[in-house]
């Protein structure tokens, strides 16, 4: 039962990454797009002899018709363009025939790009983790998904039934137009309420990794102590041994001084005071091989103290990067919603300026 949960787990992760990455390949082939469609002479020229070839009819039909138009390059969104800004957004890969447009963005349109692979990072961060919350959230975001997907087919449904009309009825085309507007000003609502949710969930994972910051320094204070005790048991430990080691010196030097009297009386009782030498001698080793256990211990004290000292050194370096993550966090949600509201309002200038130019068109 937990492997096959776990397997809806991994396929509901990547289709939201898959959905991710493939929103940030369409956002690079917009920002290209107005560029590619100022030059369709160019475009079909690139295009000729690749899998997106197919798209060249309408091309040449949007060509004939912005010759038509006067020389006045001024592009109409009919059923031609919108069908040909479909295919390009359907195919987005096409952006990678044209490396030299990728690489003069401006600076406001790589700032979009970043923002995008940074958010991108931070749902991989957080998509991959296992407790059942991050679970509700990503089922939570999967029903926001599936939403957005029905609302996009009506919207689509409605654009052909207005292109149909459109070619039967011409009069009814601002009427069309408006109604067509209004479903588009709901969708972009939609997802205005969706990014704020989106956004109440990224809060919620912050303080969540405030709380875990708050238990990793709780627990670093534990260590310290446990770092004082250790370092404090160790040098009592220091002081016995030298404490030992000066007692065995002293004992060393007794000796020395009773074999500087036994060799006095060599003569006297010689082989008596060979046993005791051979005795003194093996004192002797018996305390350096001491003093040698001692040092082995020193040294592994020493070692434990040495990986205690780096463990702590890794946990800061652990604790600045996780800060970092979160500047970087809260930097990047600030600038989604900075050019979000920019967006808006150039669609606003840009739905007047199409109504009254339609309205002028119609006079």
């Amino acid at each position: 039962m937990d492997s096959s949960a776990s397997n809806v787990r991994l396929v509901q992760l990547e289709s939201v990454l898959n959905l991710l990455e493939e929103s940030a390949e369409r956002v690079k082939m917009s920002l290209i797009m107005p560029r590619i469609l100022e030059n369709p002479k160019t475009l079909r020229r690139i295009l000729k002899g690749t899998e997106y070839e197919k798209i060249i009819p309408e091309i040449d039909i949007f060509m004939w018709k912005l010759n038509s138009a006067k020389g006045e390059h001024i592009i109409t969104f009919d059923h031609n363009t919108m069908k040909v800004i479909d295919f390009f957004h359907s195919n987005y890969n096409v952006y990678k025939l044209f490396p030299e447009l990728i690489r003069n963005l401006t600076p406001g349109e790589q700032k979009i790009l970043i923002s995008f692979q940074i958010l991108l990072d931070i749902a991989q961060q957080h998509l991959h983790r296992t407790s059942k919350s991050e679970l509700s959230k990503e089922r939570k975001l999967h029903a926001m998904y599936q939403k957005n997907e029905d609302i996009k087919s009506k919207i689509s449904v409605l654009k052909a039934k207005l292109t149909t009309q459109r070619v039967k009825m011409r009069w009814k085309t601002c009427a069309k137009s408006v109604y067509l507007q209004k479903i588009e000003d709901d969708l972009a609502n939609k997802k205005w309420q969706n990014n704020v949710r989106i956004q109440n969930e990224i809060e919620k994972c912050s303080r969540t990794m405030h709380r875990n910051h708050k238990i990793s320094l709780d627990k670093q204070k534990e260590l310290q102590e446990e770092l004082e005790k250790a370092r404090a048991a160790y040098q009592k430990l220091t002081n016995i041994n030298l404490e030992e080691e000066r007692d065995a010196r002293a004992e060393k030097n007794k000796l020395l001084i009773q074999l500087q009297g036994l060799l006095k009386k060599y003569d006297s009782s010689m082989g008596e005071r060979m046993r005791e030498n051979l005795q003194l001698q093996d004192e002797f080793l018996e305390a350096k091989k001491n003093l040698d256990d001692f040092m082995v211990l020193y040294r592994q004290e020493e070692n434990i103290y040495k990986n205690i000292v780096l463990k702590r050194e890794e946990e800061e370096r652990r604790l600045q990067q996780h800060r970092l993550v979160i500047f970087m966090m809260n930097r990047a949600a600030k600038t989604i919603q900075k050019y979000w509201r920019k967006w808006r309002k150039e669609q606003r200038k840009k739905n007047k300026r199409q109504k009254k130019g339609k309205k002028k068109g119609g006079n």
